[in-house]
C-alpha cells in the first residue's frame, strides 16, 4: 500500500463539501441583491469560518478516517488490477485472463447479494474476495515471469559450466590469482544452480495454487448462493477465505532478492518458512 492519505484534502475534495460551498456562493449571490457588499461580506464569512472548522473537525473523525481509507485502498486495488491486466494481456496470459473474469463476474454477482438487507454477507466480505481476485492476477504474472526465467536458464548448460571451471581448479599450473577468480565464479555459477532450484520448487507451489484458487473461489459463491440469508454466514465465508488466503503465504515466498532477477518485485515482505511449510502443507490437502 502506498502512504497514509491526506484526510484534509479528502475533505477539501469530497462532494459535500463542493456542494456546501457552491450553496454558499449562491447565498452570496442572492445576499448581495438587497444588501449590496455587506451581504456578500456577511454570508462569505460565514461559509469561510464553517469551513475552517469543518477542516479542523470532520477530518480527524473516525467514521471519516474509515472512509478515506477504504476509498483510497479501492483506488489503489482499481490502478493495480488494470497494470496486471495490462501486463497479462501483453504476455498473451488468455488462460489467465479468462478465468480472473469468471472469478470476477462471481464477485460481482457476490456483491448484489450483499445489498439485500436480509442476508448476513457483508459489502465488506465480497471486498474480500475482490482483493483476492487481484491477488490472483499477481500471482499470474508471477508465476508467467518465473516460466520465461525457466525457459531462459538451462540446469545442463550451467552444469556444464561449473565442471569445466572445477576442470581449470585441478590444473597445477594454475597461479593463485586465477584460482581465486575461478573459485568465485565456481561460486556464483553454484548459486544460480541453486537459486533456480529454489525457483522450481516455488513455481510447483505457485502453480497448484493458481490451479485451486478459482475452484475454492467457486466454492464460495456456490456457498453463498445457495443460503445467502444463513445466520452464520459470516463464519462459513471466514472459513473458506482462510483457504483462500494460501495465495498471500504463496506469493510472501518470492522475497524482492529473488524476483528482482527477472524484474518482478513482490508488494508483500518475506514469510517465515514456517509459515511457507504450513501453507505448502495446507495446499497439498
Amino acid at each position: 500500500m502506498s502512504d497514509k492519505p491526506s484526510y484534509l484534502g479528502a475533505f477539501l475534495r469530497h462532494p459535500a463539501n463542493r456542494t456546501a460551498l457552491l450553496a454558499a456562493g449562491v447565498v452570496a449571490i442572492f445576499a448581495s441583491i438587497p444588501m449590496g457588499l455587506a451581504g456578500l461580506a456577511l454570508v462569505g464569512t460565514l461559509a469561510v469560518g464553517t469551513e475552517i472548522l469543518a477542516a479542523l473537525m470532520v477530518p480527524s473523525l473516525p467514521s471519516f478516517k474509515a472512509w478515506v481509507d477504504r476509498e483510497a485502498h479501492h483506488q489503489s486495488l482499481s490502478q493495480r488490477r488494470q497494470l496486471l491486466i495490462a501486463e497479462l494481456r501483453d504476455r498473451g496470459e488468455t488462460d489467465a485472463l479468462s478465468t480472473y473474469q469468471h472469478m470476477w463476474e462471481r464477485v460481482q454477482a457476490l456483491y448484489q447479494t450483499a445489498g439485500d438487507r436480509q442476508t448476513t454477507l457483508t459489502r465488506q466480505d465480497v471486498e474480500k474476495l475482490d482483493t483476492l481476485t487481484v491477488d490472483y492476477l499477481g500471482l499470474c504474472a508471477v508465476n508467467a515471469s518465473l516460466r520465461r526465467r525457466k525457459d531462459h536458464t538451462s540446469e545442463d548448460q550451467v552444469n556444464r559450466r561449473i565442471a569445466n571451471v572445477e576442470a581449470q581448479l585441478r590444473n597445477p599450473a594454475l597461479g593463485d590469482e586465477e584460482a581465486r577468480q575461478l573459485r568465485a565464479t565456481l561460486a556464483e555459477y553454484t548459486e544460480v544452480l541453486n537459486r533456480s532450484r529454489r525457483l522450481a520448487v516455488r513455481r510447483s507451489a505457485l502453480e497448484a495454487t493458481l490451479v485451486a484458487m478459482p475452484d475454492k473461489m467457486e466454492e464460495v459463491y456456490q456457498l453463498v448462493i445457495t443460503s445467502p440469508y444463513a445466520t452464520d454466514m459470516g463464519s462459513k465465508l471466514e472459513d473458506s477465505l482462510s483457504r483462500l488466503r494460501i495465495a498471500e503465504e504463496v506469493a510472501a515466498e518470492f522475497d524482492d532478492a529473488d524476483l528482482a532477477t527477472f524484474g518482478h518485485k513482490s508488494s508483500r515482505t518475506s514469510a517465515p518458512n514456517a509459515a511457507a511449510r504450513q501453507a505448502a502443507q495446507r495446499q497439498n490437502t
